[in-house]
């Protein structure tokens, strides 16, 4: 039960991220880097934890 739990508070992490990647981040998404820009996002909305604590405050 505690580690479904945690599982699904990680993944509404992972969506929250994702969302906040694709539309708030500011990117201009044109014709052609969705198909470049989307995978990225995807993977770093998975991996949100690092991407918090040190991809974040990089850029």
């Amino acid at each position: 039960m505690r580690s479904s739990l945690l599982f699904i508070g990680y993944q509404l992490a992972a969506l929250g991220t994702l969302v906040y990647l694709m539309f708030l981040d500011g990117y201009q998404y044109n014709w052609w880097n969705w198909i470049v820009a989307v995978p990225i996002n995807f993977f770093l909305a998975e991996i949100w934890p690092i991407y918090w604590a040190l991809l974040h405050w990089i850029s």
